[in-house]
This record gives structure tokens, C-alpha cells and sequence, in this order.
């Protein structure tokens, strides 16, 4: 099959010029012979060359004129432009290069030359659209595996969360509801501009994505004692509590193996600090008021409220309007004052979001 010629529109009011320049051509280009600028402009419309060869002095429209109106089309201004000229003034020279054209022939030409510049800026052009399409696909690999690599980063995090479940069993979609209260209590913490500046600061997907973790430390809280179908005992509720440590630990050990991971960062951030209070009596450092991460001081008040509403081996449920009541009751002992109160005032949205707990 014979290979497809490149296409050359040839433009000029002078049928001399024209005859001459399709003679040298077209043995290697299919040229097509145009009588003026605005002809170009029509033609087009309807054709596409690779390459322009374009006069600069006819009557109308001018070459330089007919330029600038290619230039304004994004379908046609990426095709290169030779101009042809009787003019040889460096001012001219300057001009048309500084209007888009790649180069610049005088007249009358010799034919052999004006078959190099052809190929020159042919192969420039073919080289250009090369390393344009290259790029292009580097781009779309690079972001498709950006993309597998997040895919496969979420899906680590939802299975260590969904680990954690699976030992314990009446916890049901805790995790995954507490991200939610997350979502809702933060949306009304920038809606209402409080911690702005803080919030301002964090990546809002690795922060909400990291609270699934929050309780990873529980997979190193023995089966007798997590399991267990009554009140715990004293000491095992120390145990119990010592799922913070548990948990800053893995999460530490993790970040050693893939440092410069802010999610891993907020995690641990949740699972160390989401049972220190605000009056100072929480678990495992005393840590009181504003001493407490703000994150931590979030996710307090939401995993609190999710498990009175669920129903666990040594309780029943609490009703939505029972737990609101205690949050209610913890504000400026167990929670934060300000936090506590916007909670409050988004209870019907935390209520869909509890629908369809282990209460019904």
C-alpha cells in the first residue's frame, strides 16, 4: 500500500510562484494551490494541511493578516507556517516570526531549497507531535498509577479496619459510621469557621480516611477480654485501655515503613488520643483541654455517641435522643464545649447515619 503523502497548502496571487513551488514539491507532497489568504481560511474549513507555505504580499488580506486569523483557531494554529516574501528586511523577518510563522523564504526561491525547509520543518513538526503524544501518555500512566496506588492504599486501610471488626463481631459498622459523624461534625466546623485555621492545614481525605484505624490497637486485646459477655473486671478494663498504646505503636511501627504518609500520621493521632477527656481523667496520658489533638478531640465525641446507640453483650442500645442527652451531659468534662454544641446542633444528621445500628 502506498504510504500517504503529507499535504502542503501553497499560497500565493502569483500563478508564477505557485506553478514553481508545486513543481519542487509535489514529487514528495500532495500540494494544494491556493490564490489567496482569504481562499486559506475557506479551504480550511474543509482540509487540513501539515504544513503552510504562505505569501506575505497580496491584495486583501496579507499574510501577515491571514496568520493572526489563524492563530486564533485552535484547530488549525498548531500548523506550521513558512512565510514566502520578495521582502528581505530583518524588521519583516521579525515581524512574521513574532506573528507564529517558524520561518521565513524569500523570493524568488530556489526550489531545492524550499524542498529542505519543507522537510526541516516537517520532521520538527513530526518530532513535536511525537514528544506532545508521548507526554500525553506519560501523564495518563503517571496518573493511572497514582490511581492504583490510592486504590490499593484505601483498600489496605478499609481491610485493617475490617480485620479489627471481624474479632469483634457486635461492633458491626462502627468504624465506617464514625467516619461518616466525622465527615458531617468537620463540614459544620468549616461551615461555622471554628478551628479554621487548624483545619485549613490538613488533608481532609487522609484525615477522614485514617479514622477507620482508630481503634487498630484492638487486635492486640486478648479474645477473653474482648469478647467477653459481661462487664469487665478492673483489670481488664486496664487491659482493655491499653488499645491507645497498642494502637500508637502499630501505627508508628507502619510509618517506619512508609515514612512521609500523612494519613498514617493522623491514625495514629486518633488511636493514641480518643479516649483522653477534657477535664483531664481520660486514658492514657491525662491529657486536658486544647492539650488534646483536635482531631482527637473530634473523634471522642462520635465514638462515644456510636456506641450508646449500639448494642453491645453487657448492654442495650441507648436510644438517639438517650445519647445525645449524655453527649450533652460531657460537655466541658468528657468533650470539648464548642464541639459538644456544634454536635448538637447537627443531631438529625447524625441520626440518618446512625439508622440501621445493631438498636434498629
Amino acid at each position: 500500500m502506498e504510504e500517504q503523502k503529507l499535504r502542503i497548502f501553497l499560497v500565493d496571487d502569483n500563478i508564477v510562484n505557485l506553478n514553481t513551488g508545486k513543481n519542487a514539491l509535489q514529487h514528495k507532497y500532495t500540494v494544494v494551490t491556493i490564490p489567496s489568504g482569504e481562499k486559506l481560511l475557506l479551504s480550511l474549513k474543509k482540509l487540513k494541511p501539515d504544513l503552510i507555505l504562505l505569501d506575505i504580499d497580496m491584495p486583501g488580506m496579507s499574510g501577515y493578516d491571514t496568520i493572526k486569523e489563524l492563530k486564533k483557531d485552535p484547530e488549525v494554529s498548531e500548523i506550521p507556517v513558512i512565510f514566502l516574501t520578495g521582502k528581505n528586511e530583518i524588521e519583516d523577518e521579525l515581524l512574521g516570526l513574532s506573528l507564529g510563522a517558524v520561518d521565513y523564504i524569500t523570493k524568488p526561491f530556489s526550489p531545492p531549497l524550499l524542498l529542505k525547509r519543507v522537510e526541516l520543518h516537517l520532521l520538527l513538526q513530526s518530532q513535536k507531535d511525537e514528544l506532545r503524544e508521548y507526554n500525553g501518555n506519560l501523564i495518563e500512566m503517571v496518573n493511572q498509577r497514582t490511581s492504583d496506588i490510592a486504590d490499593l492504599q484505601n483498600a489496605v486501610i478499609v481491610w485493617a479496619a475490617e480485620v479489627i471488626e471481624f474479632r469483634d463481631e457486635e461492633t458491626g459498622q462502627h468504624v465506617e459510621r464514625v467516619q461518616k459523624y466525622l465527615k458531617i461534625l468537620l463540614d459544620e466546623m468549616v461551615k461555622t469557621k471554628f478551628y479554621s485555621d487548624e483545619i485549613a492545614t490538613w488533608d481532609i481525605d487522609a484525615f477522614l480516611k485514617s479514622a477507620l484505624l482508630h481503634d487498630v490497637g484492638k487486635i492486640k486485646i486478648r479474645d477473653d477480654i474482648l469478647l467477653k459477655k459481661t462487664r469487665l473486671t478492673d483489670e481488664e478494663l486496664a487491659n482493655m485501655q491499653l488499645h491507645s498504646l497498642y494502637g500508637k505503636m502499630l501505627l508508628e511501627s507502619l510509618q517506619n515503613k512508609v515514612p512521609n504518609q500523612i494519613f498514617l500520621e493522623y491514625a495514629k493521632t486518633l488511636a493514641h488520643r480518643h479516649h483522653e477527656r477534657w477535664d483531664g481523667t481520660g486514658y492514657p496520658d491525662r491529657l486536658q483541654g486544647e492539650e488534646i489533638p483536635l482531631q482527637a478531640r473530634m473523634m471522642a465525641i462520635v465514638d462515644v455517641y456510636d456506641a450508646l446507640i449500639s448494642t453491645r453483650p453487657y448492654k442495650t442500645a441507648w436510644s438517639h435522643e438517650e445519647a445525645m442527652q449524655i453527649i450533652a451531659e460531657g460537655r466541658g468534662t468528657q468533650f470539648d464545649p464548642q464541639l459538644t454544641d456544634l454536635f448538637i446542633q447537627i443531631s438529625g444528621k447524625v441520626r440518618e447515619i446512625g439508622r440501621g445500628t445493631s438498636h434498629g
